[in-house]
């Protein structure tokens, strides 16, 4: 079920049951414990967890990521952190399953559990130590090792806008924010909540969008 990205991070996938796209997660070894980062649910992953290391934390890199949060942090008991966003950037649905969560922590820009904040648009990325970059929505990898953004890589579910509702403003503000982070911070890697992973050539998928 756990494909391994590298030493001490690993990735799964599973269908999203609202809308035409794979759902992607990933989790993380530090030391003895376990991270998982925008954590779809698939049968087994607390117990394939269990053997890599102990839980520690659950973190979303958007508040549109719920997804299995409420679950792994009240069947294992620890806590989840959410990114602070402006309430209007989150899809009302998301935010009912937010609130079910219970208690969890809001963290800002700056460092959270050793990976490196940083805001792109609403969302928010997270720098790893060995310079990946993960991302929700705005960025994800395509079957050929390319970089894509909102909303090029969206097929329309049904319960998303259309691509061209989306507007040119945004895509630009986005595109130029994402490649001003890939070079501030020499990130080689995307590990992304959708799609593919670009692994060890993200500098040059960045700079050709």
């Amino acid at each position: 079920m756990l494909k391994q990205v590298r030493k001490g991070a690993y990735s799964w996938s599973t269908p999203d049951p609202a809308d035409d796209w794979m759902m992607v997660g990933h989790l993380f070894v530090r030391n003895t414990c376990v991270v998982f980062v925008d954590p779809p649910l698939v049968p087994g992953l607390i117990e394939e967890a269990n053997k890599l290391g102990k839980p520690e934390a659950v973190i979303l890199t958007t508040q549109n990521h719920t997804r299995a949060t409420r679950y792994i942090s009240k069947k294992i008991g620890i806590p989840a952190y959410l990114p602070e966003m402006d309430p209007r950037a989150v899809d009302p649905r998301e935010a009912v399953k937010v609130k079910e969560i219970g208690d969890f922590k809001v963290y800002k820009t700056g460092t959270i559990l050793g990976f490196k904040a940083y805001k792109h648009m609403e969302d928010y990325v997270l720098l790893t130590d060995q310079k990946e970059l993960l991302s929700a929505d705005n960025a994800v990898g395509d079957s050929k090792g390319n970089v894509s953004l909102w909303p090029h890589w969206y097929n329309r579910g049904p319960s998303g806008p259309a691509p061209e509702e989306i507007s040119q403003g945004f895509r630009d503000a986005l595109k130029a924010q994402f490649k001003d982070l890939v070079k501030a911070t020499g990130a080689t890697s995307l590990l992304a909540g959708h799609g593919y992973d670009v692994i060890g050539t993200l500098q040059a998928r960045a700079s050709e969008l």
